[in-house]
């Protein structure tokens, strides 16, 4: 029995009360969830309303909100967010570092006096994710593509720390700068990734 448009509704609304805003999260249980209940409403017999009620049970836990210090310490996610976004976060976060870490290692082997090319690498690198940003802010669609993309907000930072840092030591900040480039392809993955979503299901 195929659900109508009032039935799906129901279905977003009782995700989005549950903290699961991210579009990309919510189509993927809002399928499973719309699948079992009309499902259990032709096996079953049973009206939407109890069908629905059923088909929430083997996601009880999946959906319960809790704080997890890793993603935010403002906001609730639901346990599936969090696991989905909390591996992710480690990833990205472990992969920046360590190649941030080889890069001033490597770099400071070289004993090379000449930052020249090292600046307009930063630069833009800083230039790109301004601009990504800027277009990244033009919707209103949330993802968690784009959570990824805000969370490492540290770019824009650090693009002007890096040379007012520069001045002062330039280990620390080399390590900066290498932490913008290692973080540039994640900023570009995440922004793609969102556009395509965004494109995909005509959100703006």
């Amino acid at each position: 029995m195929k659900l109508n448009q009032e039935q799906i509704d129901i279905i977003d609304n009782f995700l989005e009360q549950n903290k699961l805003d991210f579009l990309d999260f919510k189509i993927e249980i809002k399928d499973h969830l719309a699948s079992a209940t009309e499902a259990l409403m032709s096996e079953k017999e049973i009206s939407f309303e109890e069908a629905f009620v059923v088909a929430q049970e083997p996601w009880t836990n999946e959906l319960k909100v809790k704080k997890y210090w890793l993603i935010s310490n403002e906001r609730l996610f639901p346990e599936f967010a969090i696991r989905k976004l909390k591996y992710k976060v480690l990833f990205h976060y472990s992969i920046v570092f360590f190649l941030s870490i080889i890069g001033v290692i490597l770099y400071s082997s070289l004993k090379n006096e000449n930052h020249t090319l090292l600046n307009y690498i930063i630069g833009f690198c800083g230039i790109i994710y301004f601009l990504l940003r800027r277009r990244m802010n033009s919707d209103n669609a949330k993802t968690s593509y784009r959570f990824h993309f805000d969370y490492f907000h540290l770019p824009a930072l650090m693009v002007i720390a890096y040379f007012f840092v520069f001045q002062i030591s330039y280990i620390y900040a080399h390590f900066i700068g290498f932490i913008i480039i290692a973080n540039f392809p994640f900023s570009v993955y995440y922004f793609t990734k969102h556009q395509q979503f965004v494109k995909k299901y005509q959100l703006k």
